[in-house]
């Protein structure tokens, strides 16, 4: 590195430095604890409001999400920030070293100090080591029971040097670990590049500035203005590649975290590339000023687009699963998505929390609809009805009291467990609308049929009530890795459960009885279950583990 080179990172730095007061003078204050000069003050804060910085560019957070965020003390195990999006399903966790000197590098011992902590937080360790984070707890410990959550893990630093090579491979090693049976963490290092332009923009997203080609557009210019063709997915993926979900800061139901409708979106671009602008409903945002440039005149059939303070209000499943598949080797060059871009010039006072809002509320088709067009359906609440039960399936039905009916999705993922198909247990766990996508064939007919009881449904419901009762009454007493089996392997021990009691079910068995003894069924199969968990995947973190139909088989061989 040159000389010249070094004195622009310092000076970068010090800009920074300067930008981070502007943000968060009034959100982080340090205290001047005993020995500290003014000189270790600075550094804390530094060191605090950066790491806050780097939440704003990876996270939806605001400033003072950012803020609130901090850990950073005598008991934060390495970890200075923890911020959790619930509406993203994602839990944020930072370390931050901020360089008085940007000569200087990152050493080893910072970032193995930090993984450890986080490696503590996944396994629910939770002791003085790391009390500073345990405001964080109970947030974290909810979303780890989701089976989507996504890990981020974020290394900020403004050293002027890359990572070291033994950092880089402990960091590999690591994420080869805990995504070793399915994406759970990713990782993002933060440096003075992504904090400049972080720091310049405040991560507003009415700074988001687009240029754009659309192919075959048009033009409404009343009463407001908007445009509307196709565009590339290939540019939408370089959008979320360059602003993250800062893109879609207005959109009501985010979209950017895994969803049940994205595996779908994505089998349609990487399979039918050509097909997917038929197929998908498209993307909606609004802007404050939409203008053509000159390149092509009026022909319609492209033109470039000069959009100002965009926001992506519906679409953000078609953007993010596109950017998914993308990342997952799909080629994307056919792939075309229909845009409409409608400008705020002109509009009236709440105009855009309206649009907003009707846009996200309005022809929005689930997996679920079409069971609702299932004839069995009916049927069954028909007997349900004969059992004195209420059986609901249709979106917008009010769910029954657990003691006067069941609903579809119960009895879906009883029928799921109770197969005798781990796949499909293993469905009913981590995307149970695809056990609905389609009600012509398998898996849905294996499910549901004209030989599927009202009454073979609610027993199965009662033992599926009785194992969840069961678990969720063992993982309050439970702590770190047991516990977060007791929550991830709830499906598997239906599974293994419902092989134990099916014969009994179907022969009539009194299931008043047979629920009475399911307590010490789950205390047996939960034993020998951890124990196998602990001594095959000591490493694996369990709620990608219970995503895996091949590692669960291993274990359902050896559970009795």
């Amino acid at each position: 590195m040159t000389e010249g080179s070094k004195q622009q990172a310092q000076i970068v730095s010090e800009q920074i430095a300067g930008r981070l007061h502007q943000i968060f003078d009034d959100l982080i204050v340090v205290e001047k604890l005993g020995g500290m000069d003014d000189v270790a003050v600075e550094q804390r804060f530094l060191t605090r409001a950066f790491a806050a910085l780097s939440l704003l560019n990876h996270s939806d957070a605001n400033a003072s999400d950012a803020a609130e965020s901090i850990t950073d003390g005598s008991n934060d195990d390495g970890i200075d920030a923890v911020y959790v999006s619930e509406a993203h399903k994602k839990i944020y966790l930072v370390q931050s070293k901020w360089l008085g000197n940007t000569q200087k590098g990152v050493q080893l011992h910072e970032f193995t100090r930090y993984r450890d902590g986080v490696k503590r937080v996944l396994n629910l360790a939770w002791d003085e080591k790391n009390s500073d984070l345990h405001k964080h707890r109970a947030k974290i410990e909810f979303l780890l029971k989701d089976i989507d959550t996504e890990i981020v893990i974020i290394f900020a630093h403004n050293s002027e040097h890359e990572l070291s090579e033994d950092i880089i491979r402990a960091k590999d090693e690591y994420l080869g670990e805990v995504n070793k049976y399915g994406d759970l963490a990713s990782f993002f290092e933060f440096t003075l590049r992504e904090a400049r332009e972080t720091a310049r923009s405040r991560t507003r997203p009415e700074n988001i500035n687009l240029s754009l080609m659309l192919k075959n557009w048009g033009l409404i210019e009343r009463p407001y203005k908007s445009v509307y063709g196709a565009i590339a997915g290939t540019e939408l993926v370089a959008w979320v590649q360059a602003h993250r979900e800062r893109l879609f800061a207005e959109n009501l139901r985010f979209g950017i975290e895994k969803s049940e409708v994205n595996d779908g979106i994505r089998q349609t671009a990487g399979e039918e590339p050509t097909h997917f602008w038929y197929f998908n409903n498209g993307v909606t945002a609004i802007c404050d000023e939409i203008d053509k440039q000159p390149v092509g005149g009026n022909n319609t059939d492209s033109g470039v687009f000069d959009v100002k303070k965009i926001s992506v209000i519906n679409g953000a499943q078609t953007i993010s699963s596109l950017s998914r598949a993308a990342h997952e080797g799909a080629n994307l060059n056919d792939v075309f998505v229909h845009l409409r871009i409608i400008s705020l010039a002109g509009t009236p006072d709440n105009f855009s929390t309206d649009v907003t809002t009707a846009n996200n509320t309005q022809n929005d088709l689930s997996p679920i609809d079409f069971v609702a067009a299932d004839p069995n359906q009916d049927r069954i609440r028909r007997e349900a009805i004969q059992m004195g039960l209420v059986y609901t399936y249709r979106r917008g039905d009010q769910d029954p009291s657990p003691e006067s009916g069941f609903t579809v999705r119960e009895a879906t993922i009883a029928a799921a467990c109770a197969s005798g198909e781990l796949r499909l247990a293993v469905s009913a766990k981590r995307y149970i609308s695809g056990l609905w996508e389609n009600t012509k064939k398998e898996p849905y007919t294996k499910l549901f049929n004209e030989n599927t009881s009202a009454e073979w449904l609610w027993n199965a419901v009662r033992i599926e009530r009785a194992v969840d009762i069961a678990l969720e009454e063992k993982a309050k007493l439970l702590e770190g890795r047991e516990r977060l089996v007791a929550v991830h392997a709830n499906r598997f021990i239906l599974f293994k459960v419902f092989e134990d009691v099916n014969e009994q079910i179907r022969a009539g068995y009194n299931i008043e009885e047979l629920v009475t003894k399911i307590p010490a069924l789950v205390q047996s199969k939960f034993g020998q279950l951890y124990k196998l968990v602990e001594d095959k995947f000591p490493d694996g973190y369990p709620g990608n583990l219970f995503k895996n139909t091949e590692r669960q088989s291993e274990l359902s061989i050896a559970v009795k």
